[in-house]
């Protein structure tokens, strides 16, 4: 692994890490060809905001951490070191983390592959069914319009003599119909299922409206939405329904971006990726951090000069955020702010 770049700015707020994987051409090598790649030369030449006045978490690195060799993904998720990386679809690519190479360890189709299945996120839980090597993965559908698209499909992976296969399991639908009469604020669609493993909860978050610029428009005009559930185990059957009567609490936080992609959650926080990376737009790369205990955004991090590619699902691993893109590469972000240890840069 060769660090290409370590250089701080004037402010000595950030430190910007462009890693170049074994293997792979230097990237400063690298022609500028494309969106990603001068997006890339950008980091590497010092365009760095000030990320103090742009974003609410002071300090953080962002590297490449992956440089795939098979391209575009959305969901994504990390267990014992091995990256899943979801195709549009429900095509399956496993990445060692460790070994960071990209070339896929295997590729296997979903249980619940089919063209309407945008696989949008992808959390593993807390459960393993009989037999399976890995706990259950809980993949959003994601596709607005679609029939399926309040529905979550739990997969059930297993690894054999490093041949991959997977079960769809289970179905999880959302049904809103009784939310105005319960009090609860009903979505727009798409909600992205979102696995708190260490409270125990299953979260569907989505907004009022769709997030997109045009159907937003106004900003005080719409509200992100968070709703949990308890997480239904296998035992309750191949579908379950959650009602109004089953939420368990609901929090609504302002809007202050629009694309949502995908995200996930650690102890009460969701971590949560929005735009389409497109620098100078009204859509550029952003994360940010909601506490599901103070009702509150408690970290904005504006990436518009770091990642062009569109974010496409988050994971938090160790004590490091992994950013999934719409291109062959993923990020990682160091920062206390991922681990959610209320300001000790603690892992909980």
């Amino acid at each position: 692994m060769t660090m290409a770049e370590n250089k701080w700015t004037a402010h000595g707020a950030v430190l910007i890490l462009a890693w170049v994987l074994c293997g792979c051409v230097d990237a400063a090598a690298r022609p500028v060809a494309d969106g990603r790649q001068a997006g890339q030369e950008a980091v590497q030449g010092l365009t760095v905001p000030d990320v103090r006045r742009d974003s609410t978490f002071p300090e953080f690195s962002i590297a490449t951490c992956l440089n795939r060799t098979v391209g575009k993904s959305q969901g994504m998720d990390i267990h014992r070191d091995r990256v899943f990386c979801i195709q549009d679809g429900g095509t399956a690519l496993v990445f060692d983390l460790k070994a960071r190479t990209g070339e896929p360890l295997a590729t296997f189709p979903l249980g619940s592959k089919r063209a309407g299945n945008h696989s949008n996120t992808a959390n593993f839980g807390v459960e393993t069914a009989a037999g399976a090597s890995f706990p259950l993965l809980y993949v959003s559908i994601g596709k607005a319009g679609d029939e399926q698209e309040f529905e979550c499909n739990v997969e059930s992976v297993t690894e054999k003599d490093g041949q991959f296969s997977s079960e769809c399991v289970q179905v999880i639908r959302m049904d809103q119909s009784q939310y105005q009469a319960r009090g609860l604020q009903p979505i727009w669609g798409c909600p992205n299922w979102l696995v708190d493993k260490e409270r125990r909860h299953l979260w569907a978050f989505s907004a009022i409206k769709r997030t997109l610029v045009a159907a937003t428009g106004d900003m005080a005009t719409n509200k992100y939405v968070a709703t949990k559930f308890r997480i239904p185990a296998l035992s309750e059957g191949r579908l379950v329904v959650l009602t109004a009567a089953d939420v368990l609490d609901q929090v609504v936080f302002d809007f202050d971006t629009y694309i949502t992609q995908g995200g996930c959650m650690k102890d009460g926080r969701i971590y949560y990726a929005y735009g389409f990376g497109k620098n100078g737009t009204r859509t550029p790369s952003r994360i940010r951090a909601y506490d599901t205990d103070t009702r509150s955004i408690v970290t904005r991090l504006e990436l518009e000069d770091y990642v062009t590619e569109e974010l496409e699902d988050l994971s938090v691993y160790g004590d490091k955020l992994y950013v999934n893109t719409n291109s062959a590469y993923l990020y990682e972000v160091d920062g206390k702010f991922v681990v959610g240890g209320k300001g000790s840069g603690k892992a909980r």
